[in-house]
């Protein structure tokens, strides 16, 4: 696996601004596409090479966690 690489495919790109205080607005066709509903946490994560972030949803982590650890 390469490190900081996402090797699924592409659906589609959004266009996000920042704001002077640091927060971007997600669209709404993409967080219905992703089940993103007002009040839901995401873990930004720093991707490896430094030149972008990953946004996951609080519950998909918990899942993953509670797998590893279950099994």
């Amino acid at each position: 696996m390469t490190s900081g690489i996402c090797n699924k495919k592409t659906r589609g790109f959004n266009l996000v601004t920042v704001t002077d205080k640091g927060q971007i607005a997600i669209p709404c066709d993409l967080r219905r596409e992703l089940g993103i509903e007002q009040g839901d946490k995401l873990i930004a994560i720093k991707r490896a090479d430094g030149r972008g972030l990953n946004l996951l949803r609080l519950d998909v982590v918990g899942e993953v966690i509670d797998k590893l650890t279950n099994d």
